[in-house]
């Protein structure tokens, strides 16, 4: 295993966790895509959703609730989801 791959599964924990670096992100614990655009993804990753804006954005793949995502990201925003306000989806 390589080390950028052992980084990505050493460390988990059941909230959003997202790794960007230059034009590559890569978001854990995605549970649904909620929204997908050229300017904005927005994924439901549990007690969290987390939303990416930029350009170009485009998923390269989707595999055991981790998504890869190129382009131009240029902000992420974490907001609770419904399962937060009841207390669902706690570590």
């Amino acid at each position: 295993m390589s080390i950028k791959e052992e980084f990505l599964y050493d460390f988990s924990l059941n909230r959003p966790r997202i790794l960007i670096g230059g034009r590559t992100g890569i978001l854990d614990h995605v549970k649904q895509i909620l929204l997908i655009s050229s300017t904005g993804i927005t994924a439901d990753c549990g007690v969290m959703y987390v939303s990416l804006q930029g350009e170009d954005l485009t998923v390269d793949w989707i595999d055991e609730g981790r998504m890869s995502i190129t382009g131009e990201i240029r902000s992420v925003e974490f907001f609770p989801s419904g399962k937060a306000a009841r207390g669902e989806g706690r570590p």
